[in-house]
C-alpha cells in the first residue's frame, strides 16, 4: 500500500468551499453534491493521490492525515527484555 491522504468524515466540516480540496493539486479530493450548499464528507481517491501534504495544511479542523506507507519502509520493532 502506497501512501496516501485520508479525511476523518467525523472530522470534516463538509463545506461547499473546502480548502482541501480546493488546494489539491492533483484534485484527488472530491465531494458529494446533496444540495444547494449541501456536501459530504471530502473522500480522497488514493489512485490519484501523490502524498504531496498541500491538503493537510490547508484543513483547518485537521480531518486529513496520511494513512498508508511508502513502499519499502520498514515498521519499528518492539524491544523486548
Amino acid at each position: 500500500m502506497s501512501k496516501a491522504a485520508y479525511v476523518d468524515p467525523i472530522k470534516c466540516d463538509r463545506s461547499p468551499l473546502c480548502p482541501s480540496k480546493r488546494s489539491c493539486p492533483e484534485k484527488a479530493i472530491t465531494q458529494e453534491k446533496l444540495g444547494f450548499l449541501s456536501r459530504g464528507p471530502a473522500y480522497v481517491n488514493p489512485d490519484l493521490c501523490v502524498a504531496c501534504g498541500v491538503c493537510i495544511k490547508s484543513c483547518p479542523h485537521g480531518a486529513v492525515s496520511f494513512k498508508g506507507s511508502e513502499p519499502g519502509q520498514k515498521k519499528k520493532k518492539k524491544k523486548t527484555k
